[in-house]
């Protein structure tokens, strides 16, 4: 398959480069980058030889596919572009800026019979599958949803949850369900975002918890799920322990004889595999442009909250 690498950034870098450029089967046809100064650098850095900041060149050398992994801003028009041109289309999330530019996109991919995958890697991730798979359909009382960092604040809460946040927003969707969002309070120090909680409930009658703190003593993302006389515990991306009255058990990646990368760990390499798979098949994508809207639309609700509550 021939594809093209749009972005050249630090995802690009931490994250896809690592499996792309390995891919049995794949033939990349050019990484795109605005700047010459970008593509001079993975030139050296990844012995990457298409590299091109015209867009035009990307097109010409006929791709079927796109991985979009540039800035958010960008997604909308970049991947208007390649859906009219044809291309089928995975993209880093978020899909766009807005719930609204994510649903015309989710058309466009439906008028051209396109295939169009949204990264949200946790779902991919094994250890966050397991959980859900091990809940199964019992009925969740509280979910607490975590996610710590050590970054410093951000100026505007809509940032924070669009561009970092937003994996976790999908998260209580995907444990949860149709969650109906209730409040959103946060706290600024010197003009920036150093916490957030939102509050949703879950249908049935639990409640589903997202804490955030940029001021973290360290990187922590964790999802708890309580219900049923059973506690799931998933601490991203190793381990994942679930207890019940009499006992407990312990899971992770790694099994005796067996390898897990950090980048499957990570649920990286299982979207990728599954948008390869969706081109293939004509599948619809588990995460498609509609899911990612959806999250979108629930992310806008929360923030509107906050804008009330102050």
């Amino acid at each position: 398959m021939k594809i093209a690498i749009i972005g050249a950034g630090g995802i690009a870098r931490k994250a896809y480069f690592r499996i792309l450029l390995g891919w049995p089967g794949l033939e990349i046809t050019n990484v795109y980058s605005r700047t010459q100064a970008t593509i001079d650098y993975i030139k050296e850095e990844w012995a990457i030889t298409c590299g091109t900041t015209d867009m035009d060149t990307v097109l010409v050398n006929k791709p079927e596919a796109a991985i979009v992994i540039s800035s958010t801003a960008s997604h909308f028009k970049v991947i208007t572009l390649m859906l009219e041109n044809g291309l089928d289309v995975y993209s880093e999330k978020s899909l766009t800026t807005t719930s609204q530019q994510s649903y015309e996109l989710a058309k466009l991919a439906e008028k051209y019979q396109r295939i169009l995958v949204v990264g949200f890697n946790r779902r991919y991730a094994p250890l966050f599958q397991q959980a859900k798979e091990i809940f199964g359909d019992r009925r969740i009382q509280l979910a607490l949803i975590q996610k710590h960092r050590t970054l410093g604040g951000e100026p505007t809460l809509d940032k924070l949850y669009l561009d970092d946040t937003i994996h976790q927003i999908d998260l209580a969707r995907y444990y949860c369900g149709d969650v109906r969002p209730v409040s959103t309070t946060f706290t600024m120090e010197k003009d920036e975002i150093t916490g957030a909680v939102s509050q949703m409930e879950i249908p049935g009658g639990g409640q589903c918890v997202l804490v955030v703190c940029r001021n973290a003593g360290a990187w922590q993302e964790s999802v708890t799920l309580h219900g049923d006389e059973m506690t799931v515990h998933v601490n991203a991306f190793e381990r994942l322990v679930v207890k019940y009255s009499d006992h407990e058990e312990i899971y992770g990646t790694d099994r005796p004889g067996s390898y897990i990368s950090d980048m499957r760990e990570r649920g990286f390499t299982g979207e990728l595999e599954h948008f390869f798979e969706c081109v293939k098949t004509r599948q619809t994508p588990r995460t498609d442009a509609s899911e990612a809207a959806n999250t979108q639309v629930l992310m806008e609700k929360l923030l509107l909250l906050a804008k009330q509550s102050k």
